[in-house]
């Protein structure tokens, strides 16, 4: 008998982020469930402050003044920029390849005018794989490929450590996309795949973890009111009760 492979999966709430909330709920001080994406607790929707750089007076004509300060200002604006930190994605780097989970939602549907909050995972390969110095990855022909609403669960499940793999395919206009991930001894496998070939990379268990909250803060936020506390336990009651009528989608040993 094959063992279980969801059985070291956590059976209550792995996130208690949600005692505090009920505390304040009994005793009449609660105005507004704490969700993502709602009360700005999500670094990712967060907006981050701009610091203000205020320039000497000098009595110079208004033209040049002017074209001074535009210079000034432009110059702050990029230097701003170059030094902020991007919270919309995480990447991660291999010998021959990289893959950046990044903040995405679905398409609105035609006659629908809403979209839900999900994940995108792009994929490129290293221009020089044999040059350590050569740090380039050509971006400008990357594999991207959407994490479908109803997919987002079961790879958090995956990166969470409630269940050792997954794989999903028929991504793409010409259904020729997919991905899939899965659990090591020594982190996890990711990689993206299309008809012309895949990327992949090793993810060890911390940078596994990050992007394990990283997905569930994004998928909180479609669901006003529940924490991820609450999310997280029917994630993993999801995951038992696929497993038990074997239709969860584990990852194939095929090579892609």
């Amino acid at each position: 008998m094959q063992p279980d492979p969801f059985n070291q999966a956590p059976r209550t709430h792995s996130f208690d982020n949600n005692q505090s909330r009920q505390q304040q709920a009994y005793e009449g001080n609660y105005h507004q469930p704490n969700s993502y994406g709602n009360n700005g607790n999500n670094p990712a929707q967060r907006p981050r402050p701009r610091p203000q750089h205020q320039g000497s007076v000098n009595h110079y004509p208004v033209s040049q003044v002017e074209n001074t300060q535009s210079q000034n200002e432009a110059q702050s604006r990029n230097h701003n920029e170059d030094n902020e930190r991007d919270y919309t994605m995480f990447p991660v780097y291999s010998k021959r390849a990289a893959l950046q989970f990044k903040l995405s939602e679905t398409r609105k549907s035609q006659g629908r005018n809403f979209s839900f909050d999900t994940i995108m995972i792009e994929g490129a390969n290293r221009i020089n794989p044999n040059d350590p110095k050569d740090k380039r990855y050509n971006w400008n022909d990357k594999l991207s490929v959407q994490v479908m609403l109803t997919e987002l669960p079961i790879v958090i499940a995956v990166f969470l450590g409630i269940a050792p793999s997954c794989q999903f395919m028929n991504h793409g206009q010409n259904k020729d996309k997919g991905f899939n991930f899965e659990r090591q001894n020594d982190g996890l496998f990711a990689s993206v795949f299309h008809k012309g070939g895949s990327m992949a990379v090793k993810l060890d268990w911390p940078t596994t973890l990050n992007i394990g909250h990283f997905m569930l803060a994004q998928y909180t936020a479609n669901f006003e009111g529940l924490g991820s506390d609450v999310i997280l336990r029917n994630i993993n009651r999801m995951c038992q009760d696929m497993n038990n009528c074997n239709s969860f989608p584990m990852k194939k040993n095929t090579r892609q």
